[in-house]
């Protein structure tokens, strides 16, 4: 019975070998989330705004997000990718959109809470860093 059990165990860990990579990046999304907010509330609030019910909801968010791509990838294998890649040469590409739409947003929330937290615009430092490096490839132009 114990060798039946890891022969199943084996199974679905080489079955869902090719979403492995999705499911660290989304992890790795969300504990960078999780870092750049904790830090913003206690640059903010101090220690004290740490609460281990605000924490419980990282654990929750991680489970939601990667059942979804796990979901997401049984009904790409099964349903949508002999569809898809009539088409397009992308293997699982539903679950792949899907996850770059969840980092997307933990991004998003990362650089919302960097910005709360330092006090400055991320998207005006950038522009003014173009419009500087537009400024020296203009100078560099005239020198030569």
């Amino acid at each position: 019975m114990k060798t039946y059990i890891s022969y199943f165990i084996s199974a679905v860990i080489l079955f869902f070998s090719p979403a492995y990579g999705l499911l660290i990046a989304v992890a790795m999304a969300i504990a960078l989330d999780t870092f750049t907010g904790i830090f913003k509330s206690i640059k903010l609030y101090g220690w004290k705004s740490i609460r281990s019910r605000r924490m419980s909801h990282v654990i929750s968010k991680l489970l939601l997000y990667e059942i979804t791509i796990v979901l997401l990838f049984v009904i790409d294998h099964y349903l949508l990718n002999e569809f898809v890649s009539l088409n397009f040469s992308i293997h699982y590409m539903f679950t792949k959109i899907v996850t770059i739409l969840l980092i997307f947003i933990e991004l998003v929330s990362i650089k919302e809470n960097i910005e709360e937290a330092l006090k400055i615009d991320i998207w005006k430092m950038l522009k003014n860093l173009l419009n500087r490096a537009k400024e020296v490839k203009e100078d560099v132009d005239q020198i030569t």
